[in-house]
Parts: C-alpha cells; sequence; structure tokens
C-alpha cells in the first residue's frame, strides 16, 4: 500500500524495496540498463517521464538499498563523468571495470 512517505513493493526479482513512487521508478529503470553499458541521469530522468529531474534521480540513487543487483554504477554523469556512488568512485569505476564498459 503506498502513502507519501512510500511503501514496500516486491520487485520481479523477489527484494522488498522501500521507496517512494519516484524512487521505484528510478530503480526499475535501472534494470533495463544493459550489462556492460551506461546510461545518464538525465537519460534514466527521461525514461521515466520526468526529463527536468535529473537531480533527484541522483538522490534516488543515493537510496537504492540494493545498489549491485539495481547497478546504480551505471548511472553517470552527461559527459560520461564518473560522480556519486554510495560507495566511492574508485568502486564505482572497479564495478564498470568489472563490466568492462567502454
Amino acid at each position: 500500500m503506498s502513502n507519501k512517505m512510500g511503501f514496500n513493493r516486491l520487485t520481479a526479482n523477489g527484494f522488498e524495496m522501500k521507496g517512494t513512487v519516484f524512487q521505484q521508478e528510478v530503480w526499475d529503470a535501472l534494470l533495463t540498463i544493459p550489462f556492460g553499458e551506461t546510461r545518464t541521469y538525465k537519460q534514466i530522468a527521461e525514461q521515466i517521464g520526468r526529463p527536468k529531474a535529473i537531480r533527484a534521480v541522483g538522490q534516488a540513487l543515493n537510496r537504492n538499498p540494493l545498489p549491485v543487483i539495481f547497478p546504480c554504477h551505471r548511472v553517470v554523469g552527461s559527459a560520461g563523468q564518473l560522480t556519486g556512488f554510495a560507495g566511492g568512485i574508485h568502486q564505482k569505476q572497479r564495478l564498470l571495470d568489472l563490466e568492462q564498459v567502454k
């Protein structure tokens, strides 16, 4: 059941994710980024139909409770630069290197 503060929802993968409707939309969008590819914050904002919510996308990624399963490390800045990651930029780079992102 949803409310202003957020809700619990089981994902298709069987994980329970608690967050706002907006956060859920962002997290769901992460699952569409193929292994070895990246998307920008702007592309995610556009994908969920909120093209001006670029910073809010970043905030939703920061609240991602399962960052490897919901791969927020695959989201980069508009020029491809590495920005924000709860585990640190070096960990984000390491994960992208493991995926051989070009």
